[in-house]
């Protein structure tokens, strides 16, 4: 079922990619300080469209690694005090 919604939807992405390659194939100038070159102006909008989805991705990478340490440093103060209720219910008992 995934696979035919996935189908569905990326047919209609591709044929949008398409068409706005094909509509936007004049080439820009694009100065980058030392030097001049000549590029389609659809090749630049995908390659900053892929460029900001990596940086995207990045950050997103970088939050998920901090929750993780974050939950594991909980998970380690969670276990020190259960260790240290036992320890207090264990002499609760004795007296």
């Amino acid at each position: 079922m995934f696979r035919i919604i996935s189908l569905l939807v990326s047919i209609p992405v591709v044929i949008i990619v398409a068409t706005f390659a094909y509509r936007n194939a004049q080439p820009v100038t694009i100065d980058i300080f030392t030097s001049k070159f000549d590029f389609p102006l659809a090749g630049i909008l995908l390659i900053t469209l892929f460029l900001g989805g990596i940086v995207g991705y990045l950050v997103n990478f970088a939050l998920v690694i901090r929750q993780k340490n974050k939950i594991r440093q909980l998970s380690r103060q969670n276990q020190e005090m259960l260790s240290l209720s036992e320890a207090f219910k264990m002499d609760d008992k004795r007296l």
